[in-house]
């Protein structure tokens, strides 16, 4: 009889061999063409996300690519990728594909009813009253700016969150989440990697985009810390890492209306050990990260926005004005 762990192994070798050129995003990318109208999925209603017509005419759905769901795709490194891979097997993956497959069953939508749908079979309840999300203006520039708990859930709590009040939105978030889902990612602007070999030119085209965005009168949200909040010790509480002055340049430049957004929690132990440890530790837990956020409620604080005199008086001092606008940030309250 097999082990648990020789299960566990043969599953990672199914999922993670022969890894195909198409694997480049969590979930993979899509293999057959959607039935619905672009323009209803862009508004979410109706439709699935690997809906298609086979020889027959039938309808059939396509299932997401099992080997490229994992963060070891954003390392060229095969040592570190396989490293991450074979953390990931141990760790959270098999859950998650489970949550995929349930996912797939009830008809994925797209768009932006695609967060919705996702946060829902995670068991993910969002306990933000609607009075605090009023609290984003309905028109104008915007840039919402929030701390960064968890990983890839905040970014899909905050595409949600602020889908409810303004559809003319877009995500700073890790490359990973714009590949979930086609017409939910065009929500995202992709913010690289550190060690991503071309980080340098991406990010000023990351930059472009949401200057380009904000010029348009829209709405841009970002974690200004670029990272998870980690532990400085080995027990300790994840701290919020210092966050930075590129997003006060963006509020200069555009001169949009800043709303500030808390999200309350952290990650597990293993996670914040796991930083103390190695980085690709870390980026091997990011999954498990996902399944211990699994069927608890979130309820992430909205503020007012932020007044233009006190944004103006720090002009001459952006690091001070981002130290000033993270510290009020971790201190809003219901």
């Amino acid at each position: 009889m097999l082990t648990l762990w020789q299960l566990r192994w043969n599953c990672w070798l199914r999922t993670n061999s022969a890894k195909t050129p198409e694997a480049s995003g969590l979930y993979g990318k899509k293999k057959a063409a959607s039935l619905v109208d672009s323009t209803q999925n862009r508004l979410g209603v109706g439709g699935t996300r690997n809906s298609g017509v086979n020889s027959d005419g039938n309808l059939v759905f396509t299932k997401y690519d099992r080997r490229s769901l994992s963060y070891a795709s954003t390392f060229d490194d095969p040592w570190k990728s396989a490293a991450i891979s074979a953390i990931e097997a141990f760790t959270g993956k098999l859950t998650i594909l489970r949550l995929i497959r349930k996912f797939e069953k009830r008809g994925a939508p797209q768009g932006q009813a695609f967060w919705r749908a996702c946060l829902d079979v995670m068991g993910i309840d969002l306990e933000t009253p609607q009075a605090q999300l009023d609290r984003i203006p309905k028109e104008g520039p915007v840039i919402v700016v929030a701390n960064h708990p968890h990983g890839m859930v905040d970014g899909m709590i905050f595409a949600d969150l602020i889908g409810r009040v303004r559809s003319d939105y877009r995500i700073l978030t890790r490359s990973l989440l714009t590949a979930i889902d086609d017409v939910a990612g065009s929500y995202m602007i992709p913010v690289p990697f550190p060690h991503d070999k071309d980080a340098q030119r991406k990010g000023v085209e990351m930059r472009a985009k949401a200057m380009k965005h904000l010029g348009e009168g829209g709405v841009v949200a970002l974690f200004p810390s670029g990272v998870v909040a980690s532990s400085d010790t080995w027990f300790g509480p994840a701290i919020e890492r210092e966050w930075n002055v590129f997003t006060a340049k963006m509020i200069r430049k555009s001169g949009a209306t800043v709303v500030p957004m808390r999200f309350p929690g952290q990650n597990s132990r293993a996670y914040q050990i796991a930083n103390k440890v190695s980085p690709i530790l870390r980026q091997g837990l990011l999954l498990h990260e996902i399944v211990y956020s699994l069927n608890k409620p979130q309820a992430p604080i909205v503020g007012h926005p932020i007044p233009d005199e006190t944004v103006q008086s720090f002009s001459d001092d952006p690091r001070g004005f981002m130290a000033w606008l993270r510290d009020h940030t971790l201190a809003l309250k219901d």
